[in-house]
């Protein structure tokens, strides 16, 4: 089986991914803090039997210049003799005002290690500077890219300024900057109705259940101190566990995001090497997402939502 690729820390879908690499954004748009769970199944028909997965996400802010990110994406593939489940975990630390980003990423195929890729980047001038610290020591620079949450909260900006087309060069902790990650989105209305995602099969769990928030709290990268029993945040509302993910973005303004992302792979005719489409709330939560990759797609959306703790910036 050919290898499937796992979403990276660029949060594609759930963290809504958009746009202009450059100065340290304006404190204008926010994301909140929030933990999240989203279910997706196959699509349509495609290469595989069947395709399920699973994506747990939590984003805290340390201070008010920062944001903490634990990710983690679940899937399990099978075909007609074989079953494959990958397992992706990322932590990022984003310091907004700094320009740096702490990345870590962790790849496992049925449940063996295969990668693990650690380092810091900063955004200095026209340039992008990447220091790795695994799986090799080695530094690169690739010309100016906008880093996650940057990338989500220009994104926001965008459309709420009422922009349709938004085009940014990308890094995400990637363990390749050389191949110039790009995103092209574009921006549309959000549909009217959230549609409930459905449960994953019954009596078929994927590989680990265990949120990321809870497994992954190591050190991210050096100079990233935090204590691996810090608290990440507590629920906003003691009742917001009991209410739906539809009650707690309703009333929200949200938009339609297709996104497409292109490298040095993408091939002749300029066919982006992923894309995807999701609904993007004004507090960055997203939803109903529809990933495509090489031969299948996964379709799904939110399955829990918890918001957490904002802290007091001026």
């Amino acid at each position: 089986m050919k290898d499937r690729p796992a979403m990276r820390a660029s949060l594609v879908a759930p963290l809504a991914i958009g746009l202009v690499a450059g100065p340290a954004l304006a404190a204008a748009a926010t994301i909140a803090p929030h933990r999240a769970s989203y279910e997706l199944a196959m699509d349509g028909s495609g290469d595989l039997v069947d395709a399920q997965a699973r994506i747990a996400v939590e984003i805290t802010r340390p201070d008010c210049d920062s944001y903490d990110i634990d990710y983690r994406f679940v899937a399990r593939f099978q075909q007609e003799q074989e079953l494959v489940v990958t397992d992706q975990q990322t932590q990022t630390l984003e310091n907004l005002a700094d320009g740096t980003l702490a990345f870590k990423t962790r790849t496992l195929v049925d449940g063996t290690e295969q990668q693990v890729v650690r380092g810091t980047a900063v955004n200095t001038g026209e340039e992008t500077h990447v220091a790795f610290v695994e799986p090799e020591s080695r530094s690169v620079s690739v010309p100016l890219a906008a880093f996650p949450m940057q990338h989500t909260l220009a994104l926001i900006e965008k459309a709420e300024a009422g922009e349709r087309i938004v085009q940014s060069p990308l890094y995400d902790g990637d363990p390749a900057p050389e191949k110039g990650l790009s995103t092209t989105a574009i921006i549309g209305p959000a549909p009217d109705n959230r549609a409930e995602p459905e449960d994953a099969e019954e009596g078929a769990p994927l590989a680990d259940e265990t949120s990321p928030a809870a497994d992954m709290r190591s050190e991210t990268a050096e100079g990233d101190t935090r204590d691996d029993d810090d608290d990440r945040g507590e629920a906003e509302d003691p009742m917001a566990a009991d209410m739906s993910p539809a009650s707690q973005l309703s009333g929200l303004r949200s938009w339609r995001i297709s996104e497409s992302f292109y490298d040095s792979d993408s091939d002749a005719d300029g066919m982006p090497v992923f894309e995807t489409a999701y609904t993007l709330y004004e507090n960055g939560i997203s939803d109903d997402m529809v990933l495509s990759f090489d031969g299948y797609r996964l379709a799904g959306g939110l399955a829990s939502l918890d918001l957490l703790d904002v802290p007091t910036c001026p």
